[in-house]
């Protein structure tokens, strides 16, 4: 049974990768950390990022500390964001910016930005690199995202 279920999986990986291409999807490579979450690397005005990818985060943000370092513009007032604690946070939106995840290019994405150290002190406890940002079913749904777990790849409508 093994063997069948293996040549069915790499039968409809490939079925996958074929589809996905002929419709002009881009592929993003993503990576497993300790704690089992997905994160991917990529830019924001040029500058190098890494990303955590949350389905269950309703948008995309990134931490307000990295406002300067990735030359972000706010626009709007300050409001109160919830996410994974059941803590409110105080957030600002950012102006439309240049987001890339390899060949994938956003000219005018928006984040949130959000103190992000509560999950970044989680993810050093754990001895893993911070994160800039999260991508978020906003942004997820908006590009027709698909996710390949079997081989941590990622699909983005171009």
């Amino acid at each position: 049974m093994k063997f069948v279920k293996k040549n069915l999986n790499k039968t409809n990986n490939s079925f996958l990768k074929d589809v996905l291409n002929k419709n002009q999807f881009v592929k993003i490579k993503l990576y497993k950390i300790k704690t089992q979450h997905l994160i991917c690397f990529g830019s924001i005005n040029d500058i190098k990022a890494t990303f955590l990818v949350d389905t269950g985060a309703s948008n995309s943000c990134l931490s307000i500390e990295s406002k300067d370092l990735y030359n972000l513009k706010t626009q709007g007032e300050k409001f109160e964001a919830s996410g994974a604690s059941d803590k409110k946070m105080e957030a600002i939106l950012s102006k439309e910016c240049k987001f890339k995840l390899g060949r994938f290019l956003m000219k005018k994405q928006k984040f949130v930005l959000l103190d992000l150290n509560h999950i970044n002190s989680l993810l050093k406890s754990q001895n893993i690199k911070k994160i800039d940002g999260i991508i978020g079913a906003e942004f997820l749904k908006a590009n027709k995202a698909v996710i390949d777990y079997d081989n941590l790849n990622l699909f983005l409508k171009s």
